[in-house]
């Protein structure tokens, strides 16, 4: 018997559906045709009427709203160009000591559609004299801070609302620093207060 398998025959060409499957392909042409004359009788109708040829555009969305409070506290990222030593632990949690300049800077997005109070908790005064001295300038108007009975916290007069879009910035300007090494220590860093907290919501 011979094993060589057949030489495999080429399956038949099958008819396509001949003129029928022209034929439906014409009539969906000229279907799709009569549907843009359609849409163009309309448009012209609606011209020689006044009306608009499009839709009015959309209104703009309004902008995200923004918070309505701002909280930051000595354990986030807080980089020395902002007036900032590295972190530190105390019994009362987390601090970071300001300086070397007498100022620190915070940028805060915030609502300021209603007035603002300001709550700053330190852990240590740094001098006697900051707990009185202290001063917090928010876009450029000085406010004076109060300390609340005998805790280091301090707390702003009313911050007015304001108009204007973008960021809140905020300096705490410590009037009064120190060094250590004044007092015959090691550390001679030029110190401010030992900040730890500030908060701004509605008043």
């Amino acid at each position: 018997m011979d094993a060589t398998p057949d030489t495999p025959q080429a399956a038949p060409v099958r008819d396509g559906g001949g003129l029928a499957g022209l034929s439906g392909e014409l009539a969906a042409l000229r279907a799709r045709v009569e549907t843009l004359e359609r849409v163009l009788q309309l448009r012209d109708a609606a011209a020689a009427a006044g009306l608009p040829d499009a839709p009015p555009a959309p209104l703009p969305l309004p902008a995200a709203a923004l918070p309505l409070a701002f909280g930051i506290a000595a354990d986030e990222l807080l980089p020395a160009q902002d007036g900032f030593y590295r972190l530190e632990w105390g019994p009362e949690g987390a601090f970071r000591w300001t300086g070397p300049a007498p100022e620190v800077r915070f940028e805060a997005w915030i609502d300021r559609s209603a007035p603002l109070l300001a709550t700053l908790r330190l852990f240590h005064f740094g001098t006697p004299a900051n707990a009185k001295d202290l001063v917090l300038e928010v876009d450029g108007q000085p406010h004076a801070l109060a300390r609340r009975g005998s805790e280091k916290v301090m707390l702003s007069e009313p911050i007015a609302p304001r108009a204007a879009e973008g960021p809140t910035l905020i300096l705490l300007r410590v009037p009064h620093v120190h060094s250590p090494s004044a007092r015959g220590l090691p550390d001679k860093r030029v110190l401010g207060v030992a900040f730890q907290s500030l908060r701004l919501e509605r008043a």
